[in-house]
């Protein structure tokens, strides 16, 4: 009787001894979870890198036979919408219908900035000839081309503000007044 009472002692400790030892073992090997995260995470970065390489449509205005017209236009995808907003503009500067208008043909893209409002300041450079030479109407519409590209394409944007080398401007060719904000004018827009 005591030796079956000792025998069953260390049966129980044995298995004690091998289960606690499984456990441990099984602890330490690695659950699926973490087999799984980093397929997923690199998943995720791949799709996020796909996102950012997807061009993005957007409508650029541009002045034509004494109005704006809108023209479709895809810029690439950018991590915010300060960048984004800047590639919109760059491709109202390149695109060859913008390029014939006097005012916009002589201007270049030095910056943007928009603040926690809404408002975008664009900051113009004059080109080579510094003075553009166009009418009070043709500055108007080369004006509203900015503003109605960014006001119409990115919503969060609700007035711009232009400066010219980084400093407040007074106007582009001599007619407009630029010490103010700017709301989009769709009444310039061909229908």
């Amino acid at each position: 009787m005591q030796s079956n009472r000792l025998l069953l002692g260390v049966v129980i400790i044995l298995a004690a001894i091998v289960a606690s030892g499984g456990i441990m073992l099984w602890m330490r090997m690695p659950s699926n979870d973490t087999v799984q995260k980093p397929a997923l995470q690199d998943q995720q970065l791949a799709h996020r890198r796909f996102l950012l390489n997807e061009p993005i449509p957007i409508t650029l205005y541009y002045p034509h036979e004494g109005m704006l017209a809108a023209g479709p236009a895809v810029v690439k995808r950018q991590p915010d919408t300060q960048s984004l907003a800047r590639a919109a503009l760059e491709a109202l500067f390149a695109d060859q219908r913008a390029s014939l208008e006097p005012v916009l043909r002589d201007i270049r893209l030095r910056e943007l900035f928009i603040d926690t409002t809404g408002t975008a300041y664009i900051d113009l450079t004059p080109g080579p000839q510094k003075d553009a030479h166009a009418s009070a109407w043709e500055e108007q519409l080369a004006i509203y081309s900015l503003v109605n590209t960014l006001l119409r394409n990115f919503e969060e944007l609700k007035q711009v503000e232009l400066l010219l080398d980084g400093g407040e401007a007074q106007t582009l060719a001599g007619h407009m007044d630029l010490s103010r904000t700017f709301t989009k004018r769709m009444d310039l827009v061909k229908q």
